[in-house]
């Protein structure tokens, strides 16, 4: 069963360019390194450009284990963690319905 999360985040608007920068690394890291996240996804909001909505659809715990433990995650935390007003609020959700193509389905 895959596992569904967000996490949302407002940063300090003297560290958005720097943040925004470990977003892009991480995803691309994510893209090229993690087979078995299957969907990741990075926002800022609109109305308030310090703040921020990951979405993460990871295929079963191994693949969430290993994403937390790599070095990109790594970086992306010592960069993005200290630049947060508030801790990052980490949700999980259960799949009711998605029009989205995963391999295997």
């Amino acid at each position: 069963m895959p596992i569904i999360m967000t996490a949302r985040y407002q940063v300090r608007p003297q560290k958005i360019d720097q943040c925004k920068q470990a977003i892009r690394n991480l995803v691309e890291y994510v893209k090229e390194n993690e087979k078995g996240t299957l969907y990741y996804i990075a926002k800022q909001e609109t109305l308030n450009p310090y703040a921020f909505l990951h979405m993460m659809i990871f295929q079963d715990d191994v693949a969430l284990t290993m994403h937390r433990s790599s070095g990109a995650a790594e970086r992306f935390v010592n960069i993005v963690y200290p630049s947060t007003i508030d801790p990052i609020e980490f949700k999980e959700y259960k799949e009711i319905a998605h029009n989205l193509n995963f391999p295997g389905q």
